[in-house]
């Protein structure tokens, strides 16, 4: 039996913490925070649920993540969301599709015969052709990743009007980001598997999962409101100071962000392995929580807004009723719709700007209002880690400059998700008992 410590209670953390404890290792967990989750994490306010980040698992996509959840016996209590949703046109048309469901988007009014053939016919391309077959696995996408970007890609794959009313609300939804800063080997991934796509939430938020994760870690084990300030080597295992103690360990994961993690470890890695996870690319990030005690709009025919048009710039990307995407988020009777901004516009908005033009977007999106109960706003200086081109072969490659007994873990290695987290959380615990 190894001793091992985990930095990083997020769902990367979380899984490699339970991966170890499984096989009978000895673990212990570091969190900086004062709650588990990390970019997932639930946060209570007057009776409300918010979510910090996440909104919801994705099914046969996410294969690591269910199938945990089964070996844990929690599979079963996840609640199923269709995410019916209307795209809201510049001219005030509304067309209706479900976000669980890429075919749904094929009867877009807006989309011609041609159109719909292209989808058609690079749909059936990506499914039948190459590509990376775990979008979640860094090394995989690293192979197909040509230096191309997504807009350039979409819009000489599917023609301008497929991308502004497919790909583009669905990638300002997931990322909020313009799609020239994308790579294409995540979302041409996930495209091949788009028949798998289920979307659920826990009962009680996606920061829930990161729970379930360490239900059965003892608590003393958990070490919350407790940064690690550094690590050092210590004979052939390590030291980590952290709450002004030292803690002695076989192996470490840490499952930090990319940047929190060359601090970490620090002398412990070269300058090259420093650069690259210094050079991860994070974006600004933003959305806020407009809380409603009395629901305005009980009877409203979708669960969500994404806004489109052509050429149109856009501060927000998305507009969610949380009530309809996870029920215990709100008091009975109660609506929060959760509002979420594309990065651009960012740089020049302050804190009191996002949350007026929140509340503006609101009663556009869904109708007029009476004033609401609270708005709360999340914003975070680094808040998505994103995969411009060339990502994946600069990263793939610290895995392999790590001292011994090291692993790394974050959704970072392949694109922001609880999957992705999961995956790399699953590996970096395997592989660090692999190195013992």
């Amino acid at each position: 039996m190894a001793k091992v410590i985990v930095i990083g209670g997020g769902p990367a953390g979380c899984t490699a913490a339970y991966t170890l404890a499984r096989r009978g290792h000895d673990v212990e967990l570091f969190e900086a925070a004062d709650s588990l989750g990390g970019r997932t994490r639930q946060l209570r306010r007057d009776g409300f649920n918010l979510g910090t980040g996440a909104l919801f698992l994705m099914g046969g996509i996410y294969p690591r993540t269910m199938a945990l959840l089964k070996e844990m016996g929690h599979y079963r209590d996840l609640v199923p969301w269709t995410g019916v949703t209307e795209l809201a046109d510049n001219d005030d048309q509304r067309y209706r599709v479900r976000f669980d469901s890429l075919l749904s988007f094929f009867k877009l009014p807006v989309l011609s015969p041609e159109d719909r053939w292209r989808l058609v016919k690079t749909g059936l391309k990506l499914f039948f052709g190459g590509g990376a077959k775990n979008p979640f696995a860094g090394d995989e996408l690293a192979a197909f990743d040509e230096g191309e970007n997504l807009e350039q890609w979409s819009r000489e794959a599917l023609g301008d009007q497929n991308y502004e009313y497919v790909m583009r609300p669905i990638m300002d939804f997931l990322y909020a980001v313009p799609l020239s800063w994308l790579s294409t080997p995540f979302p041409k991934a996930i495209i091949q598997q788009a028949h798998k796509l289920a979307l659920s939430v826990p009962p009680e938020g996606i920061g829930q999962v990161s729970d379930w994760f360490v239900e059965r870690l003892p608590k003393e084990k958990i070490h919350l409101s407790c940064p690690v300030e550094g690590v050092e080597r210590d004979g052939r295992g390590y030291r980590v100071k952290a709450g002004g103690e030292n803690f002695a360990a076989d192996g470490l994961v840490v499952a930090t962000e990319a940047f929190v993690a060359a601090k970490i470890l620090g002398e412990l890695i070269t300058q090259d392995t420093n650069a690259r996870l210094m050079a991860t690319p994070y974006t600004e990030y933003a959305h806020v929580a407009v809380a409603y005690e009395q629901n305005p709009w009980p009877d409203y025919p979708a669960d969500m807004v994404l806004p489109v048009g052509i050429g149109e710039t856009r501060d927000v990307g998305s507009l969610v009723l949380h009530g309809r995407r996870s029920p215990n988020s709100v008091p009975k009777g109660g609506e929060v719709v959760g509002v979420y901004f594309n990065t651009p516009p960012l740089a020049k908005m302050s804190d009191e700007d996002i949350k007026r033009e929140a509340v503006s977007a609101v009663h556009q999106a869904f109708g007029e209002a009476p004033r609401p109960s609270f708005v709360h706003l999340f914003r975070y200086e680094k808040g998505l880690t994103i995969a411009k081109p060339g990502h994946y072969a600069m990263l793939d490659a610290v895995h392999g400059a790590l001292p011994p007994g090291i692993c790394l873990a974050g959704d970072y290695f392949s694109q922001a998700g609880v999957e992705a987290a999961v995956y790399s959380g699953e590996r970096a615990a395997l592989n660090v008992m692999k190195a013992l």
